[in-house]
């Protein structure tokens, strides 16, 4: 479904009643990956999980703008105001980490909480030797994938990419609905492998400008390139940081229900619905 008119016609969900919770998905996906989550949590709070720009089995009208991290948190809060739904407990998840700490720091006055799983951005390491560490595991990690984006070849990259996240052949091995997820967001990985997506990532001073806390995990069994900047992180004074036992970076679509317990913890830590209602009284002053 169309998220609203009034936002372009960005495809997604938009159902539940109660406090609004904005689902942000990370790289070679779109909205989908989030109906399993969404079922459960639409009992409770508003759900809204839109595509991001350019992803998805979509046709998106031609644009000057960048892919990048700025420009898909600006869409996120251009749907926020025309939802007219802010402020909003926002969760992302690798790419859609990144997008939900840039949404969050640019326009904190539309977020109440955050909820991010894995981000992935250097600029969250703070010391020398982290982020030389972080730069080479990234290198290791996506250079298959960059030498195969070399061939223009979508699916060739994608399955990559999936191996570089989740070990040889993951895309196999995926269950048949995320892999067709998957292969319908094939076209969107040479672009965001680009470097232009990531000038506008978010740096450790400003996540700690935030007004509220910032939940954060981290899979056990994730590589270093996740792990490094999300341990960087969760040494913030206000960020909130969990390590998942026997989880890997695909483990919000791999495991919905796990992944759901530990946001369902986080939103009742966070009092979302308390918070919703101050912010709006602070808003309206």
């Amino acid at each position: 479904m169309t998220i609203h008119e009034k936002t372009d016609h960005f495809p997604g969900i938009d159902c539940g009643n109660g406090a609004p919770i904005l689902f942000v998905h990370g790289a070679a996906c779109d909205h989908r990956i989030w109906k399993p989550h969404i079922q459960n949590l639409s009992q409770r709070y508003r759900c809204i999980a839109p595509t991001l720009r350019w992803f998805g089995p979509h046709q998106w009208p031609a644009t000057s703008l960048e892919f990048n991290e700025q420009t898909h948190a600006n869409d996120l809060a251009s749907i926020i105001e025309n939802l007219e739904c802010g402020p909003v407990f926002v969760v992302g998840w690798s790419y859609g980490a990144n997008v939900a700490l840039r949404l969050s720091v640019g326009r904190p006055d539309l977020i109440c909480g955050v909820a991010v799983y894995e981000p992935s951005s250097t600029s969250l390491v703070r010391t020398p030797l982290g982020i030389a560490t972080h730069q080479l595991s990234m290198q290791e990690t996506f250079l298959p994938v960059t030498e195969t984006a070399a061939t223009g070849d979508a699916v060739e990259v994608l399955k990559a990419f999936i191996s570089a996240v989740g070990g040889p052949d993951t895309l196999g091995k995926l269950p048949p609905n995320l892999r067709q997820i998957c292969l319908e967001n094939a076209h969107t990985l040479i672009p965001l492998l680009s470097a232009k997506h990531r000038f506008a990532s978010v740096a450790a001073a400003e996540l700690e400008t935030l007004p509220m806390p910032v939940h954060l995990a981290w899979g056990q069994k994730s590589g270093d390139a996740w792990t490094i900047p999300s341990k960087a992180a969760a040494s913030l004074t206000n960020v909130r940081g969990c390590m998942i036992p026997g989880a890997d970076h695909i483990w919000p679509a791999k495991n919905p229900a796990a992944f759901l317990s530990w946001l369902d913890s986080v939103l009742r830590q966070s009092s979302i619905d308390e918070l919703t209602l101050q912010s709006r009284r602070t808003a309206a002053m």
